[in-house]
């Protein structure tokens, strides 16, 4: 038990195709030549640099929330930025 089980009940069937259907919004926000730049843009500045070894505990957290961010807005948007398909399996 990891002290998030708790999560594992809240998804259903209806989840499920809920976030079918919010991912086509992502798709075609990101889906055009403008949202790929700007998601260029956000993996280029977020995901391609690193702080130094200097930087305090809440720069680190801080920036590990934005990969999170620009992480899970890649995963979302992938289906048109990668020319189609499912991200799942």
């Amino acid at each position: 038990m990891s002290g998030w089980d708790w999560f594992d009940g809240l998804a259903s069937a209806a989840d499920d195709e809920t976030e079918e259907v919010d991912r086509v919004h992502w798709q075609q926000c990101f889906g055009t030549s403008a949202g790929q730049k700007v998601l260029a843009d956000l993996e280029r500045s977020i995901l391609r640099t690193a702080l130094g070894p200097q930087s305090p505990d809440r720069a680190i957290w801080m920036r590990e929330g934005q990969r999170a961010l620009v992480l899970q807005m890649a995963r979302l948007a992938r289906g048109s930025v990668d020319g189609g398909g499912s991200d799942r399996g």
